[in-house]
């Protein structure tokens, strides 16, 4: 855990902005569920896995966008479909698991994966309040 903490300080601010995002939205997602949803198990490891997809799919959109600035302007757009298209299967698929196990909540799945949606939007006040303090105190 303490390496990828290291790994993410090391990199661009918007990367740790959006994973706090997907943890703090899938986390106020997980306490109102955990309110109002009857089944609370399953609740709580569809939002567990829709996050976790969420945090994953921001990661590789930063190393995507990373590797591509490197790179010819039509190779980086080839790579970007690719990495794209590879995103949204994975979305399809996560999406598909909470429909198909019995044991996950599809609604929370779905919520946990707009996280990174929201997260993108909170991105600005994630990064003023939150990110830039904790890296001051870290450093």
């Amino acid at each position: 855990m303490i390496k990828w903490i290291r790994w993410i300080q090391g990199k661009n601010e918007t990367l740790l902005d959006l994973i706090l995002g997907c943890l703090l939205f899938g986390g106020f997602f997980e306490l109102v569920g955990l309110i109002v949803v009857a089944e609370k198990g399953r609740w709580t490891l569809g939002m567990l896995l829709g996050t976790l997809a969420a945090v994953g799919l921001s990661v590789s959109m930063y190393k995507g966008l990373a590797g591509c600035l490197s790179m010819d302007p039509a190779a980086a757009r080839r790579s970007m479909t690719i990495q794209s298209i590879i995103r949204l299967i994975v979305m399809l698929v996560v999406a598909w698991l909470g429909l198909r196990l019995p044991f996950l909540s599809f609604p929370a799945v779905i919520t946990g994966m707009l996280g990174l949606k929201a997260s993108a939007h909170m991105h600005m006040y994630t990064n003023l309040y939150i990110t830039k303090k904790l890296l001051r105190k870290g450093g």
